[in-house]
């Protein structure tokens, strides 16, 4: 086994039992007196301070699980025992050590031989608390699926981008890191997801206990992402007219409805996704991911292939291909494919905004922050974009405009209506947002890059610009011109 990469020669003094407990009485000792005497501020703070504080713990379970598995190797190749699986016994003491189930602590002690061995820019941040281990996690998953160069090519570009998951939460950092590893692995991942057309099932269970049916599915990508799709809209379309049923309970009412309907070949379906990619990736074929709503990125050549309507085998000649045809069932699903273009700055990687004069956000506005922001654009969470608000209140003069305008899951926009809740767009090249929640700590939220991994420096660009004008007309000093209508 390779051997970790080395993070300093120092030497540190030993730390004794009694002085650890020390420290831990004291620290104890400071929190109770927050929780009785401290202020709102002060114990958001230290909420925030433990959490660092339990994530550089993390990273030294990890450090300590990847020595561990060390030795039970070295001590099974001295002994000459288990040597078809020299890790055997690792996970599970790991495991017992952490108070935990023993299952997926094999991949948790290769997730830490990856961070030990191959990154080691993302473990010094692990080291100072910047990651959760629910994050550093996230990462390490997708890394296991290239080679350790890719993974050390991945590390050195986040130790020039440092802040590239600034606030971001595990599916969106799990979808950052999948943008790059399918650039090496994407004909794999195209392969793995084309078996599922043939093992795809549906099963129904008889649960005696709770007296139910339980029903169990696997449908390909594209036709379930297109149900699922369906049943979440129609759900939350349903809920807004007043239903009281839950959106689980109208999720599988729908869907009853439909099974018992007849023939799926008989009804009129409609089932749709939304799926971004660059024009180059469609047309050219290059290996830029495509991103799938709801989902996250998948290899462009799954989506050139549903747009060509029909399978795409990436080990087939073509006259392998036209013997075998695509099946029947595959016969039945018309893909209708509708192009939406979207233009970026000039140079740069961000969506260019669009504005409208209503105080609801017009349809086509919706969808363009809904691909511009892809997850709630609250700091952490991964929730998907369920409603669009204005960033400054409408009644406070907010415009209802891409610029003040982000997406949100429920639960996140109603949190932000809390008296003392604040957020305004800070004037930069991408769209951030500053967010004060009910505390003195303000967060960024920055939405993705329309391409690549982050966000490049927003370009300079023609000073007649349109933009630019109206930016000059709002600062309104000696020398600006205002606005003029266009």
């Amino acid at each position: 086994m390779p051997e970790a990469k080395a993070h300093g020669d120092g030497l540190h003094p030993a730390v004794t039992q009694e002085d650890f407990e020390t420290h831990l009485l004291q620290l104890q000792d400071d929190l109770a007196w927050i929780e009785d005497h401290g202020s709102t501020t002060e114990r958001l703070q230290a909420i925030a301070g433990l959490e660092s504080l339990a994530s550089s713990a993390n990273y030294k379970q990890a450090s300590l699980s990847y020595q561990v598995e060390k030795d039970v190797v070295r001590d099974h190749e001295e002994r000459g025992v288990n040597l078809d699986d020299q890790t055997r016994g690792a996970a599970s003491s790991v495991a017992m050590a952490r108070r935990q189930s023993p299952k997926g602590f094999r991949n948790y002690l290769t997730n830490c031989r990856v961070l030990m061995e191959d990154t080691p820019n993302l473990a010094t941040a692990f080291a100072h608390g910047e990651f959760t281990e629910r994050q550093i996690m996230a990462i390490l998953n997708e890394l296991q699926t290239v080679k350790a160069q890719r993974r050390t090519e991945f590390d050195d570009f986040y130790g020039e981008n440092p802040d590239m998951f600034e606030n971001m939460g595990p599916k969106r950092i799990k979808d950052t890191v999948r943008k790059f590893t399918l650039s090496y692995n994407s004909d794999q991942v195209s392969k793995e997801q084309k078996t599922v057309e043939e093992s795809r099932y549906a099963r129904m269970d008889i649960d005696t206990t709770k007296g139910c049916i339980k029903l169990t599915a696997m449908y390909p990508l594209l036709p379930g992402m297109g149900l699922k799709n369906y049943l979440d809209k129609e759900s939350r379309r349903l809920k807004k007219k007043g239903d009281e049923r839950t959106l689980d309970q109208i999720r599988a009412d729908i869907l009853h409805s439909y099974m018992m309907a007849g023939e799926p070949s008989k009804m009129p379906i409609n089932l749709q996704v939304g799926v971004i990619m660059t024009d180059r990736a469609l047309f050219q074929g290059e290996r830029e991911p495509a991103y799938l709503e709801g989902y996250g990125y998948m290899p462009a050549q799954d989506v050139r292939a549903w747009i060509g309507g029909h399978q795409i085998d990436n080990e087939l000649t073509f006259e392998e291909m036209e013997a075998k045809l695509t099946p029947d069932h595959v016969e039945q699903i018309e893909v209708l494919t509708e192009l939406a273009r979207f233009y970026t700055a000039p140079g740069d990687q961000d969506l260019i905004a669009m504005d409208s004069k209503a105080r609801i956000f017009p349809e086509n506005l919706k969808k363009f922050i809904r691909v511009r922001d892809r997850h709630c654009r609250t700091p952490f969470c991964d929730g998907i974009v369920e409603e669009t608000d204005h960033v400054k209140q409408h009644a406070r003069g907010g415009k209802t405009s891409a610029y003040n305008g982000c997406g949100r899951c429920e639960i996140c926009n109603k949190a932000k209506e809390a008296a003392g809740w604040f957020e305004l767009t800070l004037m930069k090249g991408p769209h951030t947002m500053l967010i004060n929640p009910v505390s003195s700590t303000s967060y960024r939220s920055t939405a993705p890059p329309a391409t690549g991994l982050v966000h490049k420096p927003f370009p300079h660009l023609m000073s007649d610009s349109r933009w630019f004008e109206e930016l000059k007309g709002k600062l309104g000093g000696p020398g600006f011109a205002k606005p003029t209508a266009a």
